[in-house]
């Protein structure tokens, strides 16, 4: 018999949980990448299409401990990095506003495997986020992802975000700039 616990909405199995990612995990996590990758391709969504996340992307996230995997018997099927950072592409925001300036928690790089979308699996990354925000007394996350992302705005949105406006990546793309206040 499986057992269920409920997040956002969610159920999960119990076997499934979040744990800080390591450098002997790239590997499985640039897999993850490079399927979610082929899912927004398909999708004719030009998000992560020109390399990025790369393999320096992740072993940096490692290092600064900021990365992040979801684990279900061993094997990885999510992987995001979430930290508390000032991000220089949230400076500037267009059409929009953010919902305060007060220090935030970023959720970026979120990949979900295809065989585990739809799962709430991407929400376990949220309550992660949560608990640091917690543990370092923040009351704010924030992300961004491409207009045309919808499985990414629905989690987000379902998840209590707000979409905010419009930012730009370092390579000068356009994502919505979301936050959530705790």
């Amino acid at each position: 018999m499986k057992i269920l616990y409920e997040y956002a909405g969610f159920f999960y199995n119990w076997n499934m949980h979040i744990r800080r990612a390591d450098i002997q995990d790239v590997q499985e996590i640039l897999d993850v990448i490079e399927d979610g990758r082929n899912s927004l391709h398909a999708q004719h969504i030009d998000q992560w299409q020109n390399g990025y996340p790369a393999e320096t992307d992740i072993i940096n996230d490692i290092k600064e401990e900021g990365g992040y995997v979801i684990v279900e018997q061993e094997s990885i099927a999510g992987y995001c990095f979430i930290q508390e950072m000032q991000d220089p592409c949230y400076r500037v925001i267009e059409n929009g506003r953010w919902l305060n300036e007060n220090p935030y928690i970023v959720l970026h790089r979120t990949c979900i495997l295809t065989s585990y979308k739809g799962k709430g699996c991407a929400s376990l990354f949220v309550k992660q986020g949560e608990i640091l925000a917690a543990e370092k007394k923040i009351h704010n996350l924030r992300a961004d992802t491409h207009e045309n992302n919808y499985a990414m705005r629905h989690m987000l949105e379902g998840n209590g975000f707000t979409a905010c406006g419009t930012v730009y990546m370092k390579d000068h793309s356009p994502r919505i700039g979301y936050q959530k206040t705790l």
